[in-house]
Order: C-alpha cells, then structure tokens, then sequence
C-alpha cells in the first residue's frame, strides 16, 4: 500500500502537470476558435497568421502575428450607407483620442450630428476635409468615392493603402492601425488603387472557422485526449506494480 501510494503521488503529479499544458494550449485553441468564429461574421474582417522570422538584434528566431489581407465576397445590400472597396485601400476611421485607423467594414451610419461614423462602434469616418457631415442617408458616392447630394459635391472619403502590409497591427481583425512611429515615417503609406461600390458590403475573408479547421482548435484537442490516454496508462501501471499478486 505505501508502494502505491508513492505510485499515485507520482503518477498524479505528472497528469497534473500534463493536465495544466493541455489546458493552457486547450483555452488558446478554445479563444482562438471564438474568436475566428465570431468574426467570420463581420463584414471586411481578415484571417491572422503566425510566422518566423530572424531577429539580427537578439540572433534568435521569433513568431510574429500577421494579418491575411485577402478580399471577402461582395455581398449587395442596397443600403444607401453601405460601401465596398474593390482594389487596394482602406476607409480611414478615426480612433478615440483623434487617432486614424482603417477598415474594409463599409457599414456606415449617421449620429446624432449627420456625422458618418462606423455603425459597429460609432467611430468618425474620415473624408479629405475631416469629418463627413451629410444632410441624409440619400446621398450619392461615385466609383472614385466621392459624396454628392443634390448634384452638389459634399467630400470625398479619405483612402489610404499601407506600402507594406506587415506594419499594420489590429485590435479584433476588422479595425486596423499603424503604430504612431510607422504613420509618421515617409514612405509607409502607397497610393491606393480602387473602385468603390455604394449598396454593397465586403463579407469576412476569414473562413477557418466555418470549415472547421483551425489548427489550433484541433491540436488542443488532441492534447486532451493525450492527456487522459497518459492518466489511463500511468493508473494502470500503478495498479500492476502494487498488486501483491
């Protein structure tokens, strides 16, 4: 009995230890699959990515996160404050403290004041003279992204398109930004190349989910199941080798 119980002790310890890495990559996968499965949802959100890279200052390789900056569906919705950019540009949208950040979610809205903003958070959307004001949701935007109403031109949306993809840092897959050194160094930001489609939204490129194949989903679970095969053979062990037979 004093056999099996240091067995025990030993072989619980190590199912402990297996049991708390399992779950940690568990509760990874389990957040990462939440996270793709939501946004799968949300116009002009975009897959991440996790790649290597050499690092010269430390000589070590390190992971980075990146963002697949593929095109999702068009999708027609008829609603006057809808857009999508077809091509190389972003909607520029400004961030709480006057910041500007980007996104390919072309669901506008008017506030309180006609000011556009975006309709999932409420944030300005920018136009080349600031803040877009207009007098109703019945206005006109040509392919090139210019508002009229009326025949009268009101603005015209501000697009910017990043010389260099990697730069770009998100905060849920569907708003992103530049650091503020990266914005203000020359030759970050390339002239963007588009065509603009009013009564249109870009659907989610992120497909992952939908699928049913995110790796990390399936490695967590694989680790589960590892686990408990580990816990059956050790208990089973344990049993034989303090059997008095």
């Amino acid at each position: 009995l004093h056999l099996l119980r240091i067995v025990i002790i030993i072989v619980g310890d190590q199912v402990i230890a297996l049991n708390k890495q399992s779950m940690g990559n568990f509760m990874t996968a389990l957040k990462s699959y939440l996270v793709y499965t939501t946004a799968q949802n949300v116009p002009g959100t975009k897959e991440t990515g996790v790649g290597n890279y050499y690092d010269n200052d430390s000589k070590q390789m390190k992971r980075t996160l990146f963002y697949r900056l593929s095109r999702g569906y068009p999708r027609q919705t008829h609603r006057m404050l809808d857009f999508r950019l077809a091509g190389d540009g972003f909607f520029v949208i400004e961030l709480p403290g006057g910041w500007p950040a980007y996104t390919h979610d072309g669901r506008f809205d008017l506030d309180q004041n006609n000011r556009l903003v975006t309709l999932a958070q409420g944030f300005p959307v920018l136009g080349e003279n600031g803040y877009i004001y207009l007098p109703n949701k019945d206005v006109q935007v040509s392919e090139s992204g210019v508002l009229t109403y009326d025949d009268q031109v009101i603005d015209a949306f501000r697009i910017e398109w990043p010389a260099n993809k990697q730069d770009l840092n998100s905060f849920n897959q569907s708003i992103f930004y530049l650091s503020r050194e990266d914005y203000l160094k020359p030759g970050k930001l390339t002239t963007p190349k588009y065509t603009m489609h009013q009564g249109f939204l870009e659907e989610s490129a992120i497909t992952k989910a939908y699928i049913g194949q995110v790796p990390e989903w399936s490695s967590g679970h694989e680790a589960n199941v590892r686990m408990i095969k580990a816990y059956v053979r050790n208990m089973s062990s344990a049993v034989q080798i303090a059997n008095p037979q």
